[in-house]
């Protein structure tokens, strides 16, 4: 679209695993002639991580938290990923749930959030799967597998 652009968010819509886009297109007013677009993500077959973080002394949703995940490539070759809870931005918000792209990385082998606030570290040793939402609380002792990829009619669904 190279109309005006309001805000832009990204998200995972449709629970495949891929980030969508969200832009509010055109004027201020509601009469303008152009309208707010969808932009689905067909994805790549790249692997990801979701994450559903609860604040207990820090702040409910972990604003500001820093994460870093330790992944295992299919060659073998490990990396780190490093993201921040943040809503991206001041036009447009993404979601607070960390949505973490991981390549072609076959499983995590480390998982570490650190809360705002509290200060607090927590590592989970892996290997956890992949293309998974995991929900932590601040101070639990093992993430909760809250949502696994689903095959479906040749998509892949979360549930």
């Amino acid at each position: 679209h190279l109309q005006k652009g309001h805000g832009v968010a990204f998200g995972d819509i449709d629970h495949t695993g891929n980030q969508d886009v969200v832009a509010v297109i055109g004027g201020a007013y509601a009469s303008d002639g152009f309208w707010t677009a969808l932009y689905k993500n067909p994805g790549h077959g790249n692997k990801w991580l979701k994450l559903k973080l609860t604040g207990v002394e820090s702040n409910r949703f972990a604003v500001g938290g820093r994460i870093r995940v330790l992944v295992a490539g299919e060659d073998g070759e490990r990396r780190e990923v490093h993201a921040v809870v943040s809503s991206g931005g001041s036009f447009g918000a993404s979601s607070l749930r960390p949505h973490i792209g991981l390549g072609p990385a076959t499983q995590i082998d480390l998982l570490e959030i650190r809360w705002p606030g509290s200060g607090r570290v927590q590592q989970f040793n892996g290997p956890l799967p992949v293309n998974r939402v995991y929900a932590i609380t601040e101070g639990q002792a093992a993430p909760e597998v809250i949502a696994t990829p689903v095959r479906t009619a040749g998509s892949t669904l979360t549930q």
